[in-house]
């Protein structure tokens, strides 16, 4: 078991010494990304609640 924390260990300390940190156009790319995600996302919940309310609508009379 202890052999497996070390082996562990050293294969964390390896990675760490490997990366690197992102350079600001690389974190701006991210951030536009996740924008433009949460954009689509919304605009296609809105665009079903529209639906449903216009089929809810014409199904009930109201």
């Amino acid at each position: 078991m202890s052999q497996r924390v070390a082996q562990f260990w050293e294969n964390t300390k390896r990675i760490a010494q490997l990366s690197q940190r992102p350079s600001r156009k690389e974190i701006w790319m991210q951030f536009k990304l996740s924008m433009l995600g949460l954009f689509v996302i919304g605009a296609v919940g809105y665009i079903i609640r529209l639906i449903m309310t216009v089929v809810t609508t014409a199904a009930f009379g109201g």
